[in-house]
């Protein structure tokens, strides 16, 4: 094997790695983002039960102004109750009758309203219940599936950590010149730098390369660019068949 063909298969192999550690890292992406994922779901569920939980407590504040009132209601009757043992004369007594059947229509508004509030308390009061069940259950659900996503993130990053020593082991042993061109080569190009020429086709741009290329690339005497896409060609002994 020519030094040249040495050099291209570390440049593949360098390539391959790359590609690997390309893989792992956009896979980090997807479960770092599922993560974030679950994070904005239990912030979203936690908004919604503490707007129910506001708007329960809502209900109540209003219940209890109401019962207030009618207290107040309670005591002015009471008070007027008490006038009319006091009074002399027919025309006070029927103004005060007047008066304290007045509080009790306010009143019984009052009480018709405050049963309304008792019946939809109870209801509110049993959903929210239920709201918070689900949303310690869901917190728990996502509590565990990202400590699983956790672990499978954390089991990437090693990976790659292990390419990127290979990576590097294989790095070491090529030319640096050569590596040089690898990589000016993948700041120009998207994808693959290092692409192989099948029956004088780039695989990378898919064009025809010049009949007298194709020929100097068969000799494995120096690295060589397509003239199209400017990626690392090399010639496959299978071509040759």
């Amino acid at each position: 094997m020519s030094n040249i063909q040495e050099q291209i298969n570390m440049l593949i192999d360098v390539q391959a790695v790359e590609m690997e550690i390309l893989q792992a890292g956009r896979h980090i992406h997807v479960l770092s983002g599922e993560t974030a994922a679950l994070d904005q779901a239990v912030v979203e569920r936690e908004a919604l039960v503490a707007a129910e939980k506001k708007a329960l407590e809502g209900m109540k504040k209003s219940y209890r102004e109401l019962e207030s009132e009618s207290k107040i209601n309670a005591g002015m009757i009471a008070k007027s109750n008490q006038k009319l043992r006091a009074v002399k004369t027919n025309k006070e007594y029927q103004s005060i009758l007047k008066e304290i059947d007045e509080i009790r229509k306010r009143n019984s508004a009052v009480e018709d309203r405050m049963l309304e509030y008792l019946e939809t308390l109870e209801s509110a009061e049993q959903t929210v219940a239920e709201k918070v069940t689900e949303l310690q259950d869901f917190i728990e659900y996502c509590r565990k599936k990202q400590e699983t996503i956790a672990a499978d993130e954390q089991r990437e990053r090693q990976a790659v950590e292990a390419l990127n020593a290979k990576k590097t082991r294989i790095s070491v042993k090529a030319d640096p010149k050569i590596i040089g061109i690898l990589e000016d080569v993948k700041r120009k190009v998207r994808g693959m730098a290092v692409v192989p020429v099948q029956q004088a086709i780039c695989m990378g741009c898919h064009l025809n390369i010049p009949a007298q290329l194709f020929n100097e690339l068969q000799r494995l005497d120096e690295i060589r660019l397509c003239p199209h896409c400017h990626r690392i060609i090399y010639w496959k002994e299978k071509d040759n068949e």
